[in-house]
């Protein structure tokens, strides 16, 4: 199966195009792992990459009037994830990890990963290395969720680059999930993100641009099937 490719100008662009087009493009999985696993489907796409050129305009996804579908995220929602789950690393008593808690791993030479990222694009800004590892070997034995069982972290990598343009430096991040829940999850973290990449591109002295996304595992649960079908109108055939 072809992985879906789509260019964006927002994230709300970018997550109404997703929703939108699973139904044609997604294969149904059962879930034998993870959130829901026994309890659930999801509707997968085999694969996406996203380009969204503006990804710190209008970051909400806008419901209709009248439809009483309640927004995926909010402003204040995104906020608090990225203070908390993107910068703050203390761990809560039963957290066996968080994306901040990577983000801000300590480095064996001083500095934790984000500080050491951001120096190296500050001194080297065409470099190929500024990348943030969320993901880790150990993860498969070692990360689990509330219910007791295993959940890896889904955000696996942020990978920092400039682009030269006209004369400017040009901040970009591109982030891998291995597995994603698009109705939710997807604009927050995004959200997040790209906050994420507007403090990095502020303390480097660069401009902050677009973002390229990735994923082998975006999905909507069934539990989400008729709401995103409301949203799109895309009725059942």
């Amino acid at each position: 199966m072809l992985p879906f490719f789509l260019q964006a100008k927002t994230i709300p662009d970018a997550w109404f195009q997703l929703i939108y087009n699973i139904f044609d493009h997604a294969y149904v999985q059962q879930i034998q792992r993870g959130s829901f696993e026994k309890e659930q489907y999801r509707l997968q796409y085999p694969g996406i990459a996203v380009y969204i050129e503006h990804p710190g305009e209008d970051m909400i996804p806008i419901m209709p009037p009248g439809a009483n579908i309640p927004a995926p995220t909010t402003m204040e929602y995104i906020e608090d994830y990225f203070v908390n789950y993107l910068m703050d690393p203390k761990l809560a008593e039963n957290e066996t990890y968080k994306y901040s808690s990577r983000v801000h791993h300590p480095m064996p030479k001083g500095g934790t990963q984000l500080e050491r990222i951001i120096e190296m694009l500050k001194e080297t800004p065409l470099t190929n290395q500024a990348v943030v590892e969320i993901g880790d070997p150990e993860d498969l034995d070692i990360c689990f969720g509330n219910d007791g069982k295993l959940d890896p972290p889904c955000l696996r990598l942020l990978d920092f680059k400039v682009i030269p343009k006209d004369d400017k430096l040009i901040l970009t991040v591109s982030c891998y999930f291995r597995s994603w829940d698009l109705w939710a999850g997807f604009p927050t973290n995004l959200g997040g993100i790209e906050l994420l990449k507007n403090l990095v591109a502020s303390e480097a002295g660069l401009e902050s641009g677009p973002m390229y996304v990735y994923s082998a595992g975006a999905h909507i649960y069934g539990y989400q099937e008729d709401i995103a079908r409301i949203r799109t109108l895309r009725p059942k055939k």
